[in-house]
């Protein structure tokens, strides 16, 4: 990987755009011990003793195979992972996806093209709904149209209602409203497809449940997972590279000069400085085997700040909160550090929402005369410790 050129560091620059909002609105499991230290934050995430702390299925009367992947551990959670890991291996992605986003690129960049403006937010939406959506199956062999209207009822599952400041009434209908949208997601586009693939198998996710007997109750369970791992996130991503991108002249041309390896470098190092969730919780079990409990306090919750991690010299090096184009030099594979996780858990969908956010970046950022034209807009979602990004507008000439 060639070495990019970039403005001198300096140990006080600060690239990073969502750190005040996150110490004005972080907020922790109670009784979690908060660790902020990244080498400890590493070996929890890599400890084999350690329980996810997220969910609890019993409190909402789901049975084992009901509850979506990434809450589950041990042998359930292996047995699970293994039914998808496939779908991102990178000659998978190379030889089904790259094609799809290529494609998908194309079209929304003839959008920019024709109407002179475009919201990032909303087209890495539909970049995230249509490969995510082609990895479950609920968006295969559908048209724009049919897209579209997908792409709307997940993003009322996932968006719309925002219960965390709603009471009285508000809330009551936010509820039902929420039951609504989900029924109509599973009626019009899970549904068909589940019935569709006892038919005729493909090679996506649902045809994968379907053959392994999955019920209803457990198929919309891993689809909503995917949904809100693979699309949510991918969408906050592209709006924040681009954000950084639009801003940062160097940057951008430095991403457009680079190779393949030197582009997803630099779209690392962006999300370690601006990680999409901060915070992750493990629990350590009652029956915390012997040889543990000298590193671990047998029931305890702790509470990693991913954030911290990421940003701790001892393991990045110099400058940590800036944007530093060689990071990816020294550190090699950890460049990413804790941003998709760590051990088991790591986010097994992390090199296609590389390569989305590769491909779309790659093609908008060559239109001629795009420029950020407004000021985004950055929500912080305490309860989930993460950011949602709006009016990232841009215009070209």
């Amino acid at each position: 990987m060639a070495t990019l050129a970039q403005p001198p560091l300096d140990q006080d620059r600060d690239d990073r755009k969502t750190a005040d909002l996150y110490e004005q609105g972080k907020i922790f499991k109670k009784k979690a011990e908060v660790v902020y230290d990244g080498d400890r934050v590493k070996s929890i995430l890599r400890s084999p003793h350690m329980l996810q702390d997220v969910f609890d299925a019993n409190a909402v009367g789901m049975k084992p195979e009901e509850v979506p992947l990434i809450f589950l551990d041990g042998k359930a959670h292996r047995d699970r992972r293994k039914h998808i890991t496939s779908y991102f291996s990178p000659r998978y992605i190379k030889e089904h996806f790259e094609p799809l986003m290529r494609k998908t690129a194309d079209m929304l960049v003839a959008d920019l093209e024709k109407n002179k403006q475009l919201r990032i937010d909303e087209v890495s939406w539909q970049m995230a709904v249509t490969l995510v959506g082609d990895l479950i199956g609920v968006t295969r062999g559908k048209d724009r149209e049919g897209m579209k209207q997908t792409a709307r009822r997940i993003e009322n599952c996932l968006y719309a209602t925002k219960m965390r400041t709603m009471t009285g009434w508000r809330l009551r209908y936010a509820k039902i409203r929420r039951v609504w949208d989900m029924m109509m997601f599973w009626r019009k586009d899970v549904l068909p497809t589940v019935k569709a693939r006892r038919q005729k198998p493909q090679d996506d996710v649902i045809s994968t449940l379907v053959k392994e007997n999955y019920g209803d109750r457990a198929i919309l369970a891993d689809v909503m997972m995917l949904c809100g791992a693979g699309m949510q996130t991918t969408r906050e991503f592209i709006s924040m590279v681009a954000w950084h991108m639009l801003e940062k002249d160097y940057l951008k041309d430095a991403f457009l000069a680079a190779d393949y390896e030197g582009k997803m470098g630099i779209l690392e190092e962006i999300l370690r400085l601006d990680p999409i969730v901060s915070t992750l919780y493990r629990r350590a079990p009652e029956d915390l085997p012997e040889n543990a409990k000298g590193e671990f306090t047998a029931g305890t919750r702790y509470g990693l700040s991913i954030r911290h991690a990421n940003h701790d010299p001892a393991l990045v090096g110099a400058c940590p909160h800036a944007i530093d184009l060689s990071r990816k030099e020294r550190l090699g594979d950890q460049a990413p550090m804790m941003s998709f996780g760590n051990g088991m858990h790591r986010c097994p969908g992390s090199p296609l929402a590389f390569n989305e956010t590769l491909f779309l970046m790659d093609r908008l950022l060559r239109v001629p005369g795009i420029k950020l034209a407004s000021t985004p807009h950055i929500e912080w979602e305490p309860n989930v410790s993460t950011f949602e990004i709006t009016n990232v507008l841009v215009t070209c000439d």
